[in-house]
């Protein structure tokens, strides 16, 4: 916490929503991280949502954040680990964004069979979800290509 709160210093810029008020306040979190993200500071958006997720282990808004914080920075392990703990927590409340972007994480990690796998489970929940229903066929054709030149 001393080393984001060092950076936090460090540049002016960053807006002051973290005050005492609102201290480490999930929203005053993602009104920060995504100042962070408009301003380029990536690493440090990234250090802010570690440091959320401690904090604040089982709100969904935070996981969700910094899920997609995981991302943008392509760190596609942490991105994966993190969806999987809000699908967990969102349990029968699951969204059909979630499992789009767990899906899209495991075809950045080159997963395609789990990514088939969740997209299947994602369909029997959301079946008329077209997002959902275009990367179940894209992976499928993934696939069929992968089984077609091992053959």
């Amino acid at each position: 916490m001393a080393n984001t709160a060092h950076h936090l210093d460090k540049h002016q810029s960053a807006p002051a929503v973290l005050t005492t008020e609102r201290p480490l306040d999930p929203e005053a979190i993602r009104e920060t991280v995504s100042a962070l993200i408009a301003q380029g500071e990536l690493a440090l958006a990234s250090e802010m949502t570690d440091l959320a997720t401690v904090i604040h282990p089982n709100n969904e808004s935070i996981l969700a954040l910094s899920a997609l914080v995981a991302e943008v920075a392509q760190d596609w392990f942490k991105a994966h680990a993190l969806l999987t703990r809000l699908r967990h927590l969102q349990g029968a409340s699951i969204t059909s964004e979630t499992y789009r972007h767990e899906i899209r994480v495991l075809r950045c990690m080159g997963s395609n069979t789990q990514a088939i796998g969740l997209a299947q489970i994602a369909l029997q929940k959301f079946p008329t979800d077209n997002v959902l229903q275009q990367e179940h066929e894209k992976l499928l054709s993934l696939f069929n290509t992968e089984l077609g030149a091992v053959g």
